[in-house]
């Protein structure tokens, strides 16, 4: 697969910790990206990617299904792990921008060293082939430990999801959530508050009630698309920016517990600012302002001596 210029496998697989999270597998020594999926014709692939020899090469895609794979189908996987990767992605003005700040007079204004983002490609946020997989994987980050994170998608996708060629299972439907009751998110899912959201999601969005999967590309102001996603159960302020970076709207920081302490300790401060401080920050960067944040937060997870945040 073709990929843009430069490009890093690894600096989009671990943008965030999704990868940490099944049904993805990530071996970094590798650089081995692997899940399954579940395509438009309900046929499921495993697929895995690795960059090839070159590095202006692109990237090696291998696709593994029972029976014959068609040419639709490989079409489909294709177009899937694109989405994921966000390789179509147009970041030039971003990079642009950061070029403009960088040779720009130094300003009041703290401004983060982001020269190595335009020198590696940086930017580009892993994604899930679904806008459903995106908002349940948000909705149970929020208010618990990475852990419990993990805990919770791994019963999701290993209660509810179908076996995949390669061994695993997928990402579940939303028609496969909305069949269970309430209490199975409780009891077997651990979802705890969480549990009443995710159902009521999956119901609307099995019925036909919700289109979220719309929400990639749609030509909505970023404002009136944050208010739809701030209509979801269980979808406060920062579930609600999260989800808007992964639809590639950066307008908003996403600010919690972590990135406000992370910061507080990059700009040398006792106490978190105050968060239009932080606003004021990234204003320079435009429509990138939160994309420009969390490079600036996980700058140091890319670096010569990786430093990974516990869980």
């Amino acid at each position: 697969m073709e990929t843009p210029i430069p490009f890093d496998l690894d600096l989009t697989v671990r943008s965030h910790g999704f990868y940490d999270l099944a049904p993805w597998s990530y071996d970094p020594a590798r650089r081995l990206l692997a899940r399954p999926l579940l395509l438009a014709s309900r046929r499921r692939v495993s697929v895995e990617v690795a960059p090839r020899e070159s590095a202006s090469a692109g990237l090696a895609l291998r696709i593994a299904v029972e029976g014959r794979l068609s040419a639709a189908d490989a079409r489909g996987a294709r177009s899937l792990v694109r989405a994921c990767l966000a390789l179509d992605e147009d970041l030039s003005p971003f990079y642009s921008r950061i070029r403009e700040l960088e040779h720009a007079r130094p300003t009041r204004r703290p401004l983060p060293q982001l020269a190595w983002v335009v020198d590696r490609g940086a930017g580009r946020l892993l994604r899930s082939p679904s806008v459903f997989e995106d908002a349940m994987k948000t909705l149970c980050t929020t208010n618990c430990t990475w852990a419990l994170t993990r805990v919770m998608v791994k019963n999701l996708v290993e209660k509810l999801g179908k076996p995949a060629p390669l061994g695993g299972h997928t990402f579940p439907t939303p028609e496969a959530m909305a069949e269970q009751p309430e209490r199975f998110y409780r009891d077997l899912i651990r979802a705890g508050y969480r549990s009443g959201a995710m159902l009521t999601i999956a119901r609307e969005v099995a019925s036909g009630t919700l289109d979220m999967e719309r929400w990639r590309g749609s030509a909505l102001p970023t404002d009136e698309l944050a208010v739809r996603i701030r209509e979801l159960p269980g979808f406060g302020p920062y579930a609600t920016e999260h989800l808007l970076k992964l639809l590639g709207r950066y307008d908003h920081l996403a600010l919690d517990s972590w990135t406000r302490s992370k910061l507080a300790r990059l700009r040398g401060s006792r106490r978190a600012p105050s968060d239009r401080a932080m606003k004021r920050w990234y204003e320079p960067y435009g429509r990138f302002a939160g994309l420009a944040m969390w490079l600036e937060v996980t700058a140091d997870w890319h670096g010569a001596a990786p430093s990974w945040p516990s869980c």
